[in-house]
């Protein structure tokens, strides 16, 4: 029989509370801010040289949009950022991976703002604008 390391209960507890993003992100700030991710700062960053350099403009952190269908709130919609881009309003959301239920709510976010520009940030800060997929039809069991 092996002899077990004992810990005390505080040390267990600060262990136990301890959260890791499954994704392997790192917490990091920047103006204050604190951000999901490394990869989500640095776009940030981008996005201020750019609005200093007039390029964009009035930048915003962690957008949110209700999401409406026939009248009815089904849910919600953050982005990382939104700005305005040549008049147009675009949201950025900045992505390592891109799991199934992410995918879903920006196709619902692209129905309810059609005219809204979403675009996919990877973890090396290339910009992509999404694009909507192909869902095949399923028939329903009678």
């Amino acid at each position: 029989m092996t002899q077990q390391e004992r810990i005390s209960a505080e040390d267990f507890r600060e262990t136990a509370n301890r959260r890791t993003n499954k994704f392997g992100a790192k917490k990091t700030e920047v103006d204050g801010i604190l951000f999901a991710s490394k990869a989500e700062a640095e776009r940030y960053g981008t996005l201020k040289l750019l609005e200093r350099a007039r390029q964009i403009r009035a930048v915003s952190v962690q957008p949110e949009f209700v999401l409406k269908i026939n009248g009815q709130t089904i849910g919600h919609y953050s982005g990382d950022f939104a700005y305005y881009e040549g008049g147009k309003l675009c949201v950025d959301d900045v992505k390592g991976m891109i799991t199934e239920a992410a995918s879903l709510r920006m196709r619902v976010f692209m129905a309810c703002f059609p005219d809204i520009e979403l675009r996919i940030v990877d973890g090396q800060g290339r910009v992509k604008k999404f694009k909507q997929r192909q869902v095949k039809e399923r028939r329903l069991a009678a």
